[in-house]
């Protein structure tokens, strides 16, 4: 009865995922913008056009990816995949390390080599063929590994942490669990900046004169320290353009790619910058870390709640007093679970943009927000309209319209 309700809700979340990009598919070829509505936006059929392949093509390979990944799922569960690992697990263990965290590191490896393929193809096809990848192969699989590494480092703490509560503390084990991964975040969030994105990429203080000249109005309005604003080299990689705000306290730090620097006027960097300290004054991180947080608490004593449950580990040839079969099967079922309170968080981040865009427009031109925010979808070749159930589901901003109406009011 477990097993088969197990099939079903991985099954349901294909299915569901599936069902929602092929909408998003057929809504984009059969969407019509007007000439009217794209010369308001200052956009050109031709736009439209490279746009609409460019996403199609993203999600065909979605499809994909999500095929790939639940059959293989499926196949793990339902043909003893847990044993066979246990015994790759002691082929490999020939220096008797703990074979709980041997486990761990084989299935993350396992994980990530299945998204390898997918991962390659997006970049040197699809991107390529749009004029967005700048990376060259030997980057692509230095940060491959270099992020495998990373993974690998930082879960096996987590995992040496949860296995020693988990078989020292009883019924108890969850909450210290979940305290251990709220100062594990809390250190992650704050080391970030400093620590872990250095490994990928170079940053830079803002040092243009002209571009300082025209944020320093704007920190001294807002009191946002100018010296943490900083440019990231996104361009040995991707043309794409952002921008984003990171880490808190003394690490806080609001990020340009060189790319977007390169697109944008120094007004309009200055909205740019606006809206983002906008995200900072509005406390955006600190509300989803705290939501985080309370979730984690659930599903950590959800989690409690279904390790006593020894039928449905037999059924699935698990032990539910391994830590490492625990880790595992939550780790394969937890993204299906997520994924349909997705709705949730894309509502919220929609939100969170309108009052950062508020924000922006109090201290800067609305209008150099509008002409940036126009550049920037036309670098990234954004989506004009989009499906509503889709945008509903999966779009963590307004579409451009939206965005444009509200900052017009």
């Amino acid at each position: 009865m477990f097993f088969i309700s197990i099939i079903i809700l991985i099954i349901s979340y294909s299915i569901f995922k599936i069902f929602l990009d092929i909408h998003q598919i057929k809504y984009i070829r059969s969407s019509q913008i007007t000439d009217e509505e794209l010369e308001s936006i200052n956009l050109t059929q031709e736009y439209v056009k490279k746009s609409k392949a460019y996403n199609i093509e993203k999600l065909n390979m979605s499809v994909f990816n999500t095929l790939i990944k639940s059959t293989m799922i499926i196949i793990f569960l339902s043909f003893d995949g847990m044993s066979i690992l246990m015994k790759i697990t002691a082929l490999v263990n020939i220096f008797s390390f703990n074979i709980e965290i041997v486990n761990i590191i084989l299935f993350i490896i396992f994980l990530t080599l299945i998204d390898l393929p997918t991962s390659y193809y997006k970049t040197f096809v699809i991107e390529k063929a749009h004029g967005f990848n700048r990376q060259s192969k030997s980057l692509f699989f230095k940060d491959f590994i270099l992020s495998l590494i990373l993974s690998l480092i930082i879960f096996s703490i987590l995992f040496l942490s949860f296995d020693a509560l988990f078989n020292s503390y009883g019924n108890d084990w969850w909450f210290y669990i979940w305290l251990v991964f709220i100062a594990f975040n809390i250190s992650i969030i704050y080391l970030f900046p400093i620590l872990i994105s250095p490994i990928f990429n170079n940053f830079q203080k803002i040092d243009d004169d002209n571009i300082i000249s025209g944020i320093k109005d704007l920190a001294d309005k807002t009191n946002f320290n100018i010296s943490d604003v900083y440019v990231m080299d996104g361009s040995k990689r991707s043309n794409h353009s952002n921008a984003y705000f990171t880490g808190f306290y003394k690490n806080k730090r609001i990020v340009f790619y060189d790319t977007l620097l390169d697109l944008l006027t120094p007004n309009e960097i200055r909205s740019v910058l606006a809206h983002e300290i906008g995200h900072y004054v509005k406390k955006h991180i600190t509300q989803s870390m705290i939501i985080s947080l309370l979730m984690s608490l659930l599903f950590f004593y959800l989690s409690f709640q279904i390790v006593s449950f020894k039928e449905l580990f037999s059924e699935l040839g698990m032990n539910n007093n391994s830590t490492s079969n625990v880790v595992i099967l939550f780790s394969l079922l937890l993204p299906c679970v997520l994924y349909f309170i997705t709705p949730l968080f894309s509502i919220l981040s929609r939100k969170n943009e309108y009052e950062a865009d508020n924000y922006a427009k109090l201290h800067s031109d609305k209008n150099d927000l509008i002409s940036s925010l126009l550049k920037l979808y036309k670098k990234n070749l954004n989506l004009v309209k989009s499906s509503p159930i889709y945008s509903l589901i999966y779009n963590s901003h307004p579409t451009i319209f939206e965005r444009i109406n509200n900052l017009k009011l």
